[in-house]
C-alpha cells in the first residue's frame, strides 16, 4: 500500500525539479514525468474517483477563466473567423487521424477520437474518463503529445520566432 505515497512523492519531487530547472510548464511537466516513471517502477496506482474529477474540472475552469481576456475578442473581432476555421481544420485532421487509428490498429473510434483530439491533457483526460472510452489509451496519446509540445515549443519559437 506504499505505492500511492511513492508516486505522490515522485510527483511533488518532479514538480519541484521541473520548476527549479525551468522546464516549460515545469511544475506540470516535471510532476507528470516523475509521477509516471514512479508509477511504472512501483507498478502502483493513485486513488481517483468522481470527487477528484469534479475538483479537477473546477480548478481547470478557474484557471482558464482567470487567464482569459474576453475583451480581446471585442478589440480584434477579425480573429474570430480565423480561429473558427483553424479549429475546424484541426478537428478534421484529428478526426482523420482517429479514423486511421481505428482502421489500422483496431482502436475503438471513441477512444481514438479522444486520443487525437486537439485539447489540453486535463480536459481530454476528464472528458474521456466521463465518456466511458478506454481512458488510459487516450491519455497516453495526449500525455506524449503534451510533453513533446511543452519541451519542443519554446525551442521552436526561439529558433523560428525571430
Amino acid at each position: 500500500m506504499q505505492q500511492p505515497w511513492i508516486i505522490g512523492a515522485a510527483i511533488l519531487a518532479g514538480a519541484f525539479l521541473g520548476d527549479r530547472f525551468r522546464l516549460p510548464s515545469g511544475i506540470l511537466t516535471g510532476g507528470m514525468i516523475a509521477g509516471l516513471l514512479a508509477k511504472g517502477f512501483v507498478e502502483g496506482n493513485l486513488p481517483g474517483g468522481r470527487a477528484l474529477s469534479v475538483i479537477s474540472q473546477l480548478l481547470v475552469a478557474y484557471v482558464v477563466v482567470s487567464n482569459s481576456d474576453v475583451a480581446t475578442i471585442r478589440k480584434h473581432p477579425e480573429i474570430l473567423p480565423i480561429a473558427v476555421g483553424y479549429i475546424l481544420a484541426l478537428s478534421l485532421f484529428c478526426l482523420s487521424a482517429a479514423w486511421l487509428l481505428n482502421k489500422w490498429f483496431g482502436l475503438d473510434l471513441g477512444t481514438a477520437i479522444y486520443a487525437t483530439a486537439p485539447g489540453g491533457l486535463s480536459g481530454m483526460a476528464l472528458s474521456a474518463a466521463e465518456s466511458g472510452v478506454e481512458t488510459p489509451v487516450s491519455i497516453v496519446f495526449q500525455l506524449l503529445r503534451l510533453i513533446l509540445i511543452l519541451i519542443l515549443t519554446p525551442f521552436l519559437a526561439a529558433l523560428f520566432g525571430k
